[in-house]
């Protein structure tokens, strides 16, 4: 099986306002295969964001390469399917609306590739009902709730016919019941469709939700692998400058103090188990 995306030795480096040049991404390897859902995090300045606007050709590598379904985002020919292919969804979803009507909304890119009328009106239902939002599809859009809107926003990239959808931090802006329609929206997607996700968060409960955690620090990919994997390694995290979850710490804490837990507890369930099993023996 091919990767969806295939990434060597991705080196981005931009000048900064006193005229320096500084180096956001230094040697990203990175392979992500079709229906994963891949969680990226990282501090502010970890360089997630910028690894993200690579995804689709919004960057393009100083030094290396970046391709996306086997299109090499270097060339400018392949830009406009790439970015068809791969649909972004970014952190404002005011930022993203341009259209005074839901349906009209998610039907401007397809519209603006030339999809047959018919067609077009087919795929926008159909991306709406994937995120459950049809029944608003004669809204206005600056009604909607946030969660709503990035909804919406989602549509639009399924209505363009994207294959992987890359969030960057789709969350950030959003209230609770918000932040759990997105996650759920994109779960359903992933496992249902098959949709590819690469989401970039800096909520680890969300992040928990991926087949595959990316922790990333000074613009490189410092480890990655499960989610018990990735948050098991409390230490390593606070050194990154992130909070493991809750339950991760607290079982950590308990085993440096001497009480026998099991390694890889990471959700609340997880530990309440473990404590009974010790306290209750």
């Amino acid at each position: 099986m091919e990767p969806v995306i295939e990434i060597k030795g991705l080196k981005h480096v931009y000048i900064d306002s006193d005229n320096n040049p500084v180096t956001a991404l230094d040697g990203i390897d990175l392979q992500i295969m079709p229906g994963e859902f891949v969680a990226v995090i990282g501090a502010n300045g970890s360089g997630k964001s910028t690894l993200a606007r690579h995804l689709n050709a919004l960057l393009l590598p100083s030094e290396g390469s970046v391709n996306v379904h086997g299109l090499d985002t270097l060339d400018e020919n392949n830009l406009w399917q790439i970015r068809q292919d791969t649909g972004m969804v970014f952190q404002n979803p005011d930022n993203q609306i341009v259209a005074a009507v839901v349906e009209e909304d998610v039907a401007f890119g397809p519209e603006n590739i030339g999809v047959p009328t018919e067609e077009l009106k087919q795929r926008v239902e159909d991306a709406l009902r994937a995120v459950d939002m049809l029944d608003y599809r004669e809204h206005a859009p600056h009604l909607l709730s946030g969660g709503q809107k990035q909804r919406v926003a989602i549509a639009g990239t399924l209505a363009l016919g994207s294959r992987c959808i890359v969030l960057d931090e789709p969350t950030a802006m959003l209230d609770p019941k918000g932040r759990k329609e997105i996650l759920s929206t994109v779960r359903k997607l992933n496992r249902e469709q098959h949709i590819t996700v690469v989401y970039i968060t800096h909520f680890m409960t969300e992040a928990m939700q991926a087949d595959r955690v990316i922790v990333m620090g000074d613009g490189r990919i410092k480890f990655q692998g499960t989610p018990r994997d990735v948050f098991s390694r409390v230490e390593e995290l606070e050194k990154l400058g992130l909070e493991a979850p809750l339950a991760a710490k607290f079982a950590f804490e308990l085993r440096k103090s001497g009480v026998k837990l099991p390694q890889g507890i990471i959700t609340n369930e997880e530990l309440a188990e473990a404590l009974a099993g010790t306290f209750c023996a």
